[in-house]
């Protein structure tokens, strides 16, 4: 059987499959850091650590976390490459007051659209949705470009309506007829009480789908939250959790099943810690700890999100083997 490449092979395998390879990947990963990150070069050598002694997942617990603060505090000694191969600057909130910049060589931005086009893929999408894009592609925000590029890549349409104005929302939802939207659930409640109170038929509108970013949608037994329950008891589309940050440049996204957002090893290794930074066990809370894999511009080693969830491996229905539960606690 073929299999699309916005469903990666990998993600069907065994988890031992999958582990080998993200092995291979770290350890061009490390390499890179070494040769190129002053941050993580100084890192190794203050903790005398061999990176070639770092084989498997389980040998990254020898190597310090990264932490907000550091990226705040030392924002330019994580930048690996020269300015002249920088494309895009992208700045996320930092935890000190300043934000922080996030730099993206177009390595990167092709790694950026890849992501989202299997994430969406991953969401039942395909080349003959047409996406509505209900938030920004400017002020300097990772999440609407990304977006734009990947439904691109998937070689579906989009219109990039922003964020705001549920007017402007339900004329383009009228006039073009998408199937799907991309927002804030919070927001899909706004578009709706809108739609009431100017009589528009929205429950036969040509919208199914909704890619809800932002806030979180269901409950630890995946059952759907007080937002969640809200907008379907209005509404009954398909909604799909996600989970991503500016860090990690990887998403985490449901598949039709609705049982927890599915990992991309091929972009992203994660861990769940607890606080002495140690492996949680399978179905425990640990806050999201990651090693971006293949970013060129702004790569992170161990970094340390802030968010809490709940790890589980098992295989998912749609075929995928690396679903996460992504129930956001802090």
């Amino acid at each position: 059987m073929m299999i699309s490449p916005f469903f990666p092979e990998i993600e069907r395998k065994h988890a031992d499959k999958i582990s080998k390879f993200q092995e291979i990947k770290l350890q061009h990963q490390l390499l890179y850091l070494q040769n190129n990150s002053k941050f993580y070069s100084d890192l190794f050598l203050r903790n005398k650590i061999n990176i070639s002694k770092i084989k498997t997942i389980g040998d990254l617990a020898n190597i310090p976390t990264t932490t907000k603060e550091d990226l705040q505090k030392k924002n330019d000694e994580f930048i690996c490459v020269p300015k002249h191969q920088i494309i895009d600057y992208i700045t996320t909130s930092g935890t000190m007051g300043d934000p922080v910049t996030f730099v993206m060589t177009d390595k990167d931005l092709q790694r950026l659209a890849y992501n989202e086009a299997i994430s969406f893929t991953c969401a039942d999408g395909s080349n003959i949705d047409i996406y509505q894009l209900m938030t920004t592609i400017d002020r300097r925000f990772m999440a609407g470009l990304a977006y734009f590029m990947g439904i691109r890549q998937m070689g579906a349409g989009v219109v990039r309506v922003g964020n705001g104005i549920p007017e402007f929302q339900w004329d383009t939802i009228q006039r073009i007829h998408p199937s799907t939207i991309i927002a804030v659930p919070s927001f899909i409640l706004k578009i709706i009480e809108y739609a009431e109170l100017h009589h528009i038929d929205y429950r036969n509108s040509s919208i199914s789908k909704a890619i809800c970013i932002g806030e979180p949608l269901r409950n630890p037994d995946f059952s759907p939250n007080t937002l969640g329950r809200r907008i379907l008891e209005k509404w009954p589309l398909h909604l799909y959790s996600t989970y991503a940050s500016t860090e990690m440049g990887t998403s985490f996204t449901e598949c039709g099943e609705g049982k927890g957002g599915h990992h991309h090893p091929e972009l992203i290794i994660v861990e769940f810690l607890d606080d002495q930074d140690q492996p949680v066990k399978e179905n425990e809370f640990g806050e999201v700890t990651v090693t971006t894999l293949g970013v060129e511009g702004m790569p992170l080693l161990r970094f340390k999100t802030g968010d809490v969830c709940q790890r589980f491996s098992e295989p998912c229905k749609c075929g995928k083997n690396c679903a996460w539960d992504l129930f956001r606690v802090s």
